[in-house]
């Protein structure tokens, strides 16, 4: 079967980990940034500039990395985006680290793009061809004369030949600034041009297999569904729509439960994309069990909505805004039937003295 659903374009990576359980790392908001290259004096505090210095990536991120490899020991490693802050990355030595650091631990990984990675002058193309490059990483560009966005490709997860899980992973978008000559976009969000991809590719896989495989998904801005499947937990947002009379946002924790819901609302979200539901819909129809974003740092529950679960990824590194004691990595493990999602804290989480 893998063969065919390759040959077919329906799915452009298979991993055949030859084992029933299949355990996925992500990694959120990693988001190095090197002080030592920003653009202009004063665009960083002088504390941000002593704790992200250069030499601390070890410390800020890495060590962050690497303690969750060696502990749980994953099938694989996922992005979500804004990897590197690109506007501190104009020579690009920050991904060649990133991209080594990860290389290296010897297992596939995947990432997608946020919206400050392709702040840096060494260009989008650029970026691509790194990932594409490294030895274990499954990034391709995708087609970007007909799909919007840079990283839009997929990846099947087999058991002996076997199909049990499709991973998605797609661009969404929100860049600083438009560049269609780079294919970015400055209004975030799952273009219509992506949602055909997706319908057209599940279609060709339930040709080949006979149904519907299971499928998760990835990209770096939250759905609106995340919203709708909060609000029974108190989440009040007048901004994106989710009102409660005169009540305001309020921080709120969701304690774990039957439905497989958890995590902490620590801020309220910047902003949804999919308000209109309408790739939540396809996501339904199409046996989606789950979806995965960061951008929200200070975000990491984890909702049913519709069938699909909603979760923000755990923030992974000591860059930018962070809650120190919420620093981590998110465990997902899928089998073919039932996908699980646990949040995997840092033994240095709490470790914030500088």
């Amino acid at each position: 079967m893998k063969e065919k659903l390759l040959k077919a374009g329906a799915l452009d990576f298979a991993l055949d980990f030859n084992k029933p359980t299949v355990n996925i790392l992500l990694f959120s908001d990693v988001q190095i940034i090197d002080a030592a290259q920003q653009r202009y004096v004063g665009r960083l505090t002088s504390r941000s500039e002593k704790l992200w210095a250069t030499e601390n990536v070890e410390k800020c991120a890495f060590s962050f990395m690497r303690e969750a490899v060696e502990r749980i020991k994953p099938d694989m490693l996922v992005f979500a985006g804004d990897n590197v802050y690109g506007e501190f990355d104009d020579s690009g030595k920050s991904l060649e680290r990133f991209i080594a650091e990860t290389d290296g631990y010897g297992i596939p990984w995947a990432a997608v793009f946020g919206n400050h990675d392709n702040e840096t002058k060494k260009g989008v193309e650029w970026i691509c061809e790194r990932y594409e490059g490294a030895k274990h990483c499954l990034f391709i560009r995708g087609d970007t004369g007909k799909l919007e966005g840079n990283g839009n490709y997929n990846a099947g997860i087999f058991n002996g030949g076997e199909l049990i899980e499709v991973l998605w992973f797609m661009d969404s978008h929100g860049q600083t600034a438009a560049d269609i000559r780079q294919n970015q976009y400055a209004d975030a969000g799952i273009m219509p041009g992506q949602m055909k991809w997706y319908s057209c590719r599940m279609e060709t896989i339930r040709s080949i297999a006979g149904k519907y495989p299971k499928n998760i998904g990835i990209c770096h801005h939250p759905f609106k569904a995340f919203g709708a499947g909060a609000v029974k937990y108190g989440y009040v947002s007048a901004r994106n729509e989710f009102k409660n009379g005169d009540k305001e946002f309020s921080p709120l924790v969701i304690p774990e439960n039957p439905k497989g819901d958890f995590g902490r609302i620590g801020r309220d979200i910047g902003g949804f994309i999919d308000r209109d539901f309408a790739f939540h819909n396809l996501l339904e129809k199409y046996a989606c069990e789950g979806w995965f974003f960061g951008h929200d740092h200070e975000v990491n529950a984890s909702v049913l909505y519709g069938g699909v679960r909603y979760t923000f990824g755990l923030k992974s590194s000591r860059y930018d805004s962070y809650n120190p004691k919420d620093l981590g990595s998110t465990l997902i493990t899928v089998n073919g039937e039932r996908m699980s999602v646990k949040h995997i804290y840092s033994n240095f989480a709490e470790v914030d003295n500088d």
